[in-house]
């Protein structure tokens, strides 16, 4: 767990915990012994804490999370990490961390604690746990404004900013910076020149400025105010922060532990930290395991009843992905380039002409060199990015690719030829990946040669930005092609979610009702801000009117057309949105749809045009604007998609309900702090959410339904 060796009067602690070096318990107490030997050992004079060239340590073992039922446990486990850095902290012999990698959280709180830090130039260093709606527990909020000073500690703790090397030295956050293959040499040279032991939190030159702590504190309250009011993390770091800077360091790891099991216990946390964990059981796919008693081939069909067989441990791996081909080279096309040059896949983007080629190719540039302004990427690097995309208008230079996304315009003719254009220029192994947001890939394959290689990677716009690939497995996809799809994604650094082909498959299904709804409601009466308003207060970073008019009001009556044949519950689209795209408000790329738009800002504006369209509908309807409380809106939006992810689990087209939680989060922005949408109904009680459920269906219609399981859980 850590390798102890001593060379030239410098012990070296390797911490050796593959994969990720998390810091559990039992890593806890080897650290304490490691500390102590090293510590009375004659042949020491200094101690090297480091894990290797790449990667220094992923912080605390979450699973520990696992172990907490109650306030006490999460104190205990508190106190058990305070202790252990503690110990390092106060070790008679001189410490050096020597980092790589992104050091977070509690991996960063360990650094901290030691008595100097080298890291390597890649290294990466932030104070993640805001994120899980709690507060650091191992001496973050102690040790960080000592080193780098209250204003930018409070920011880094509140934010979860990230800093590299070169600012993270420049603070003082580290004393030296190196190529990751000489981290324990420079450690050693530190250690050659340093007097002693320099405690950390012994430390005030970061704290001498009065009015600079204070006004740090000022703007940590500005930060807090603007946070949701249920995640009481923020108010818990500034609280012990201040204890540490007013009181005594002691008092402020006792504010820490008791801030961080006040956390642990709250609802948001307790939905963040199951959305962590779901999201690392994504790409856990016990359907692509071979038959235990074949040893090979593809089981577990996810139908109604998600049956499978018998699994052995025999996965099927990914296959080598060295060169990949993108078709189409619009908004998406070209952020799925990004993505894959992001990733280090060279790419031939294949469009019909240069022009289209050109515009595609001119977002890239753009996104990139906009990354390279902020300092997020070298000009080295970005050249470099940029040289592994290739264009071509013709196909024969697509065939020595390993996979091919076909990223066309969502329309069954269209796709259907490029697919046919793949299989003819390319090898027979190729895996053929389709970008369709809503087309079954049974009607795609049936003109395919082999259609067995064919599989769905639905991104979500921006591409290159968006964290969520939904990969669709038709019955007769080979594993090792959905393997390599799940492989890819994961690669390109996003969370792939699988699931049983069917329409729109599992973000739009859902989706598109709770877009639908919010029209409904426009029609009923209720004003586009009121709706938007609601769902923001609700936790969304957009109302869904103003997420309709950035997507493309378009987009929805496409999606809608094809969706509506297939799940009749969803209801006809409300006459607002067919006579808005009538009427070329199509949404923010027209400078027009729900609300208007100024050129070259995306803030939404009151729409006269628009509004006359909703005033013709409504008088049709016999209807007059009303005030709709929020409360109604957001149980009527909210309800919808609830109701539709219960179908999507009752006909197996998610695997589990923790996947369609996860990509609902990353897919649509559902707030993470309430933990997704069917963890959100089992929060409201399902016996309540299929009461409800009844009662609008008999009040607006069908639509609100609920379905079988729903009632059988709700029992």
């Amino acid at each position: 767990m850590i390798d102890y060796h001593v060379s030239d009067g410098v012990c070296v602690l390797r911490l050796n915990a593959p994969p990720l070096n998390a810091i559990d318990l039992a890593m806890l107490e080897a650290l304490r012994e490691a500390i102590a030997r090293a510590g009375g050992g004659a042949d020491v004079r200094g101690i090297v804490i480091t894990g290797d060239a790449e990667h220094f340590s992923a912080g605390a073992d979450v699973g520990l999370f696992r172990d907490i039922a109650c306030q006490d446990d999460s104190i205990r486990i508190s106190r058990r990490f305070q202790q252990a850095f503690q110990a390092v902290e106060d070790s008679p012999k001189p410490v050096v961390a020597a980092v790589a990698g992104n050091v977070i959280a509690g991996a960063l709180e360990f650094a901290m604690a030691c008595h100097f830090r080298v890291a390597s130039r890649t290294a990466r260093f932030s104070m993640q746990e805001i994120n899980l709606a709690i507060n650091p527990g191992a001496g973050g909020t102690q040790r960080l404004p000592r080193l780098v000073g209250p204003g930018k500690a409070l920011k880094m703790l509140l934010t979860a900013e990230t800093i590299g090397a070169d600012e993270a030295l420049r603070l003082g956050l580290v004393d030296a910076v190196c190529k990751g293959d000489r981290l324990v040499e420079t450690a050693r040279e530190l250690l050659a020149s340093a007097p002693g032991p320099r405690k950390t939190s012994q430390r005030t030159d970061k704290l001498e400025d009065d009015a600079a702590t204070q006004a740090a504190f000022e703007e940590a309250e500005k930060l807090a105010a603007g946070m949701r009011p249920e995640i009481i993390a923020p108010r818990k770091i500034i609280d012990a922060v201040r204890a540490g800077l007013e009181e005594s360091v002691e008092a402020g790891l006792a504010r820490e532990q008791t801030g961080f099991a006040e956390c642990m216990d709250t609802p948001p946390a307790q939905n963040k930290i199951y959305l962590f964990f779901a999201t690392r059981q994504t790409s856990k796919l016990p359907e692509l395991a071979r038959d235990a008693k074949k040893g090979t081939g593809p089981i577990c069909r996810n139908g109604p009843k998600g049956a499978s067989h018998k699994l052995d441990l025999s996965p099927f791996s990914p296959l080598p992905v060295a060169r990949a081909a993108v078709i189409g080279m619009g908004s998406m096309g070209s952020g799925i380039v990004q993505a894959l040059i992001g990733a280090r896949v060279p790419v031939v983007a294949r469009d019909e002409d240069d022009a289209a080629l050109a515009k595609g190719t001119g977002r890239i540039r753009k996104s990139i060199e906009k990354r390279v302004a902020q300092g997020r990427l070298s000009r080295d690097r970005a050249e470099e990015t940029l040289g592994l995309v290739s264009t071509t208008t013709g196909w024969d230079e697509i065939a020595d690719a390993d996979l091919v996304i076909e990223a066309v315009f969502e329309d069954v003719d269209v796709k259907r030829a490029v697919l046919g254009q793949i299989e003819r220029v390319c090898r027979p192994d190729v895996v053929v990946a389709t970008n369709t947001s809503t087309i079954s890939l049974d009607l795609l394959a049936e003109p395919m040669a082999r259609p067995e290689r064919l599989v769905g990677m639905h991104f979500f716009n921006p591409a290159q930005r968006m964290p969520l690939v939904e990969v669709i497995r038709r019955e007769g996809t080979l594993p090792e092609v959905v393997a390599t799809a799940v492989g890819l994604a994961k690669r390109l650094r996003k969370t792939p979610v699988v699931v049983r082909n069917r329409e729109g498959f599992l973000v739009n299904r859902v989706f598109l009702p709770y877009t639908k709804e919010a029209f409904w409601l426009l029609e009923e009466g209720a004003d586009a801000e009121a709706i938007d308003r609601a769902m923001v207060e609700f936790g969304f970073p957009m109302g869904p009117l103003t997420l309709i008019d950035m997507a493309g009001l378009d987009i929805l009556v496409a999606t809608d057309r094809v969706l509506s044949r297939v799940f009749a519950w969803h209801g006809p689209l409300s006459q607002i949105a067919l006579r808005l795209v009538d009427a070329g408000h199509l949404g923010q790329k027209r400078g027009s749809g729900v609300y208007k738009y100024e050129p070259g800002d995306y803030t939404p504006h009151h729409s006269p045009s628009a509004q006359t369209i909703v005033a013709e509908v409504r008088a049709a309807r016999g209807r007059s604007p009303r005030q709709v409380p929020p409360r109604e809106i957001t149980e009527r939006l909210v309800l919808r998609m609830v109701a539709e992810a219960f179908r999507v689990m009752e006909e197996g087209v998610a695997r589990r309900e923790s996947d369609l939680d996860v990509a609902m989060t990353l897919g649509t922005g559902f707030p993470d702090f309430r933990g997704g949408v069917i963890r959100h109904a089992h929060d409201l009680g399902l016996d309540r959410v299929v009461d409800r459920l009844d009662a609008l269906a008999d009040a607006c219609g069908e639509r609100f339904a609920p379905c079988r399981l729903l009632r059988e859980r709700g029992e």
